[in-house]
This record gives structure tokens, C-alpha cells and sequence, in this order.
């Protein structure tokens, strides 16, 4: 499903399948000067590709490589829309991978990216800022003249208490807190949609994080396991962390911040 969401000069495609219903999640591409921000999932790559077939745009800019944001690059790619990407994530895009079974039910198995990107150049106004710490090649689509922001998955919500094994919270921090100082009027999250509080709630969500890390450091300090502080800090693991085998979980923010903190000298 396809559902078209007008936000003045920018125009919000919200993609979803009953799959992805199911398991409770969408994602949002954007269109702003003529320009595709972010391509969907693999399983919303027909409509995705029919929409540009009805709407044609400039090309496409993404986010960062995870599948639920670069899954219809190949369809587009197909169709003669060039793709301007940082060059991590492009690596990321090629890269051989098996992602694990709750997120090729919910968003279609990865494609790995075997055609050559078309030379895009997307508008000078449309700046691809490093923001990294959901991924390591996040991104995000910063239009200094509008005051508006794309954040890919940069937000996606204040307390947000799972991790992807590989995610990093203390950049995430430092990300949220320099996007928030450019005093963005509007911030469009990939799966939240408009902000209603972008500045306000980038730093709520750096707060949270901060304070968090903060509190599982004093645990670690006191010599508790990662289930233990887990439990403590963020309750007990959620249902996703379950049937993701752990590979989004509450118990991977704990590891990461275990991991990261500083050595004592």
C-alpha cells in the first residue's frame, strides 16, 4: 500500500504491505525538489516504481543502506532514476548479506545491489550530512534554506529502547544534539512523518539516551550482568527482541554501551 501524505512543498509516500502491518511497521519516503528521499523496501518496490512511472523525479537520495530504505533502488535504478548515496552506503549496499528472519518477513528479503548508480547530482540545496550511530552509514537530508530536515532513522522515537547488534548510542547522541542546534522547522521522520517538535523532541531523545547510558555505566560500575541491567534500566526484553533472535533488542543497547565505555586509566 502506497498512501500519499502533502506537506506543502513536500510530499510524503508512506509504504506498507500486510506483512509489514502485521509486525507493526511502515516506512515513508519523501519527494522535495523533484527529488526521491529514501526508496522503500523490497516488498514496496512495485508501487514505489509505479509511483515514479506516474510522478517523475529528478533521482533519489538515501539515507543510509538498510533494506527498509534502499529496497527499491534496483527498480529505480532500472528505470533510468540515478541514486547519489554516501559512499558507505553504497559498500553497504553491495555487500553480501543474509539479514535476519523478522526483517525479511516484515520488509522482503535484501537485494544485493549488482547494478552500477547512475550519476545523480541532487540540488545544492539538498545537503547529505553524516549523522552516524543508527548505522554506521547513517545520513541525513539536511535543506538549510527550508528549514527542513529528512532524518532517515535518526529520531524514530524519544525512548526507543531496542538496538540492532551493530547500532552505536553515544554517536547517536552527538548526532541529535547537532542536527537540534540547526534549529530545523520541520523534521520528517522516516517512520514517525512530520515532528510535531523536531527541536524539543531531538533533544528529548538525546537526553533519554544520555541519561540511560549513564545509569547502565553506574550498573556495570557495580559489577551487575547485562540481563540484570537490562531488566533495571529498560525492562524486561521486548516481544521483537524475542522473535528477532536478539538481533533488535533491548539487550543489544545494553551491550553497546558496555562495550564503548571508557577505559579507566
Amino acid at each position: 500500500m502506497l498512501q500519499v501524505i502533502e506537506h506543502g512543498d513536500v510530499r510524503e509516500l508512506r509504504l506498507s504491505t500486510w506483512k509489514s502491518r502485521l509486525a507493526g511497521y511502515g516506512v515513508s519516503a519523501f519527494v522535495a525538489r523533484h527529488t526521491l528521499i529514501d526508496a522503500g523496501f523490497p516488498d514496496a518496490a512495485p508501487e514505489l516504481a509505479a509511483y515514479v512511472d506516474a510522478h517523475p523525479v529528478d533521482g533519489a537520495v538515501l539515507t543510509h543502506g538498510h533494506e527498509d530504505h534502499s529496497g527499491g533502488v534496483a527498480a529505480l535504478l532500472a528505470r533510468g532514476v540515478g541514486v547519489h548515496c554516501a559512499a558507505e552506503t553504497e559498500a553497504e549496499m553491495r555487500r553480501v548479506e543474509r539479514v535476519g528472519m523478522y526483517r525479511r518477513l516484515t520488509w522482503g528479503s535484501r537485494v544485493r545491489l549488482t547494478l552500477p548508480l547512475h550519476v545523480f547530482s541532487p540540488s545544492p540545496a539538498l545537503q547529505l550530512k553524516p549523522t552516524p550511530g543508527h548505522s554506521a552509514d547513517h545520513h541525513i537530508v539536511w535543506d538549510a534554506e527550508r528549514g527542513t530536515v529528512f532524518g532517515g532513522d535518526l529520531f524514530i522515537g524519544v525512548k526507543l529502547r531496542l538496538a540492532h547488534h551493530d547500532e552505536q548510542m553515544r554517536p547517536q547522541v552527538v548526532a541529535l544534539r547537532e542536527v537540534a542546534s540547526w534549529q530545523p522547522e520541520r523534521f520528517f521522520d522516516a517512520h514517525r512523518g512530520l515532528l510535531p517538535d523536531p527541536v524539543g523532541q531531538l533533544r528529548a531523545k538525546a537526553d533519554w539516551i544520555e541519561e540511560t547510558i549513564g545509569r547502565i555505566e553506574t550498573l556495570v560500575g557495580r559489577g551487575w550482568p547485562d540481563a540484570r541491567i537490562r531488566d533495571e534500566v529498560l525492562g524486561a526484553e521486548d516481544p521483537t527482541g524475542t522473535w528477532s533472535f536478539g538481533a533488535y533488542s533491548k539487550a543489544n543497547f545494553v551491550r553497546n554501551v558496555r562495550e564503548t565505555m571508557p577505559q579507566a586509566s
